[in-house]
Order: structure tokens, then sequence, then C-alpha cells
């Protein structure tokens, strides 16, 4: 009898330890699905911020209904350090008159190098012209100079165009400790004709913004191509 009650109680026993195994499996397998579906999510979440980072993201746009409308975005180089900002919108004019306001503009910002950003022209053709600038930047960052050369083209009949890139190779001024030097500042503006008297204008520039944070750097480029653009418009206006 003795012999009996022992031997039921081992298989109460053992089937009680079989349960309480598949429980603990059970619940380890839920608890990891449950890690695996959350990284999974992550991951997801996190590629899909990152491809939007390389996408054009709206930044702002034109409010003034009197002015020409544009419109900028922005967006990551992917593969570099470097942001990519674009300006677009329509100016009432030609893509010749376009080019040469900006020309003219450049050649302005020369004639008072008592206002930021400065400009001095180190040498020019009918074509070209190498600058040296210096921006003034935010405390606690340092002002900021920049070599840049500024090629001019047409690139179909009645379209025009405007390219530069950094040009320190062809600038003998030796750096300074009161400066930080933009190693790399490259972008374009390209005048198509839309209609008669009527162009569609494009600036996009690409540079590093070293330690500069996000947060400063897209209020300053957003200023400084909404003002670009706006010379241009005024300039052709006149």
């Amino acid at each position: 009898m003795n012999h009996f009650l022992k031997s039921q109680l081992s298989r109460y026993g053992n089937k009680a330890s079989i349960v309480k195994y598949v429980c603990i499996v059970l619940l380890a397998s839920s608890v990891l699905n449950s890690c695996s579906t959350y990284r999974i999510n992550r991951l997801k979440n996190k590629s899909i911020k990152e491809w939007k980072a390389y996408q054009w993201n709206e930044r702002k746009r034109s409010t003034d209904k009197q002015g020409a409308e544009w419109i900028i975005h922005s967006r990551k180089v992917e593969g570099t350090n470097l942001l990519e900002y674009k300006i677009e919108g329509e100016i009432a004019s030609t893509p010749e008159a376009c080019v040469a306001g900006f020309w003219q503009h450049i050649h302005h910002q020369t004639d008072d190098n008592n206002k930021f950003p400065t400009y001095d022209i180190m040498d020019e053709s009918d074509s070209s012209f190498l600058t040296y600038v210096i921006h003034n930047e935010p405390f606690p960052f340092k002002d900021t100079e920049m070599s840049v050369r500024y090629l001019f083209s047409n690139y179909k009949e009645c379209d025009r165009e405007v390219r530069w890139n950094e040009a320190w190779d062809e600038n003998s001024i030796p750096p300074s400790k009161k400066l930080n030097r933009v190693e790399t500042f490259r972008g374009s503006w390209n005048f198509s004709e839309v209609s008669e008297n009527h162009t569609k204008a494009v600036n996009i520039v690409q540079f590093d913004p070293k330690k500069m944070p996000k947060w400063l750097v897209n209020p300053m480029v957003t200023k400084f191509l909404k003002k670009g653009f706006e010379n241009i418009e005024q300039t052709t206006s006149k």
C-alpha cells in the first residue's frame, strides 16, 4: 500500500514538474518574442527615420503675398557629413537678368566690408571669379572664412547657371586662429525660363556644419537663402 502511494505521488510530482517546465518555456518564449518584436520595430523606425533624413523636407515657405513665392527644403547628403538646402521659386524676369543680378549682388558685397558677410574678389574673368568671404557667426562660435570659386555658364539656349565650390587651393591666405575655415562649401543657382519674362530660380547649397547644432543651422541657412532669393528678385525688378 505504501509502495502504491509513493508511486502515485511520484507520478503526480513528475507531471507537476513537466507542467512547471512547460509554463517556464512558454513564458520565456513570450518574453523573447516580445523583445524581438520591439527590436524589429525599433530598427524599422530607425531605418525609416534615416531614410527620411535623406529626402527633401520642407523647412519654410513664403508668406508675403505681394512678393515672389518660394519654398525651402533641406536634407542630409547620404554617405557624407554634408547638409543640403534648397530654395526654389519663380521670379518675374529673364534668366539673363537673374544671373546678372546675382553677379551684381556679389560685387555690392565687396563695396561694403563694414557689414557681414564681407567679400573680397581675388580674381575675375567674364565667366568666373574667386572670392574670399568672412561670415559672422553667433556666440560662442568663431566667425567663419571661405574661399569660393564661382563659374557662370549657359546650360541651355535661354537658361543660365552659376556653380561654386570651395577653392582653398587657389587662395594663398593663411589660416587664422580667430576664424573657423569652411573646408567644404558647394552650391548652384539655376535660372530656367518658364515663359516670357518669367524664370524658375533654384538655389542649392551644401556644407559641413561641423559641431554647430542643427537648431542653430536651420534658421541661419533659411535666412541666407531667403535673402539671396529676394536680392535677385529686387535687383531684377528695378
